[in-house]
């Protein structure tokens, strides 16, 4: 009895997560912004686009809405993949893959907009080199690529391989302890030896 109960506290735990996911990124006014100020750049110039990490569906949702020709996305948790499947069902463009970025990108398929939006964790961090690697095979000239986690983004990688780097000042909702937050966002992390995004500032990479 103790075993079943386990068992369905580890099955509650992935819908419970991705419940809080899905209503954190759409009611949180500044984190919403900040996602349609990606999309819409990663989406420039339309044709096809890669999504690494469904989440909630939420940025899925925002590229849908833009002229594009192909949406490939790619989701490795189980339970959010599931999702996934479903959102996809009256969608003829859009290509799903369960897997992992590293190898499970479309073979030979190369992208005119790159979105990465993974958990922050401490794997992402130890990828960044991997990550700017992988996605030179699918990429070309004029493709661009955005990065929401930043512990998967290291910026010098990219340009030291003279890609033009950009941040992209937006304007931001001006709320309630938005100074502060603002200011907590942008400590610097001593463990990462980097600082972390503003959340004023985006980071976009764009392939010659």
């Amino acid at each position: 009895m103790v075993h079943h109960a386990v068992k369905e506290i580890i099955m509650v735990i992935p819908k419970l997560k991705y419940e809080i996911v899905k209503l954190f990124h759409k009611y949180t006014k500044i984190l919403n912004n900040i996602h349609h100020e990606y999309i819409k750049h990663v989406c420039e110039n339309g044709g096809d686009i890669l999504e690494i990490g469904f989440g909630a569906g939420i940025t899925a949702n925002m590229i849908q809405k833009y002229p594009i020709k192909t949406h490939t996305i790619i989701e490795r948790d189980e339970y959010y993949f599931g999702k996934l499947v479903k959102w996809a069902i009256s969608k003829p463009n859009v290509k799903i893959v369960h897997g992992d970025w590293v190898s499970h990108i479309p073979k030979d398929k190369k992208y005119d907009g790159i979105f990465v939006d993974l958990w922050n964790e401490k794997e992402d961090y130890d990828r960044r080199g991997s990550l700017c690697k992988v996605l030179e095979n699918h990429t070309k000239p004029g493709s661009v690529f955005l990065c929401a986690t930043e512990k998967a983004f290291d910026k010098n990688l990219y340009i030291e391989k003279g890609y033009k780097y950009e941040e992209i000042k937006i304007k931001q909702i001006k709320l309630k302890w938005y100074n502060l937050l603002s200011h907590i966002i942008r400590v610097n992390h001593k463990e990462e030896n980097k600082v972390i995004q503003r959340l004023d500032l985006i980071p976009k990479i764009t392939y010659r």
